[in-house]
């Protein structure tokens, strides 16, 4: 006598399960996003350890130079004993910018770091600051954008954006820059 509600039950199980489903998309896309910058991260960190021992060693092997009467490795220098080589390191993170290619679109995508002459103390005073390296990353940006896929596809090209990284963020930062370090380099044609 009483009619069968089973129509009614099978709608909120359905409502019930999309939300679910969504969830676990964004879950899984989350995940993915953390996990790829979290394995992006180490990659760049052990490139720049590695760049940094490739330049201890370089530096002791090039130590005898200045008593040779070769120029000092910067003129700003005040370290004695090699602390420049070591020197502190300013992470920039990746930049994924359109280059200046007027033939097609393309873009570039790069992790740059820097290595300042400066101390584990200085380097850390400048990251609580904040404002010095948001500068130093805008100044980045600015010159990435301004590149052309043909010119930094070559080493020439390559050799001169450091130079130019160098120049722009050594004023910002006030501190000598000496090397600018790529732990990826994608152009996209």
């Amino acid at each position: 006598m009483s009619a069968p509600t089973k129509p009614a039950a099978s709608g909120p199980t359905k409502r019930g399960k999309l939300p679910l489903i969504l969830g676990l998309v964004v879950l899984l896309a989350g995940g993915g996003g953390g996990g790829y910058f979290w394995w992006s991260r180490q990659q760049a960190l052990k490139a720049a350890e590695a760049a940094a021992k490739a330049g201890d060693k370089k530096a002791t092997a090039g130590h005898g130079d200045e008593a040779a009467g070769g120029e000092a490795h910067g003129d700003e220098s005040s370290h004695e004993g090699g602390e420049e080589a070591a020197g502190g390191l300013v992470p920039l993170d990746t930049f994924t910018v359109n280059l200046a290619d007027t033939d097609a679109p393309r873009f570039l995508r790069t992790n740059v770091q820097l290595v300042i002459d400066a101390t584990e103390e200085e380097v850390k005073h400048l990251e609580e600051e904040k404002v010095p390296v948001v500068r130093a990353r805008a100044a980045v940006l600015e010159l990435l954008t301004q590149q052309t896929s043909q010119v930094i596809n070559t080493p020439e090209g390559k050799a001169e954006l450091k130079s130019q990284i160098k120049k722009s963020t050594a004023k910002l930062l006030h501190h000598k820059v000496t090397d600018v370090l790529f732990s990826d380099f994608v152009i996209q044609f």
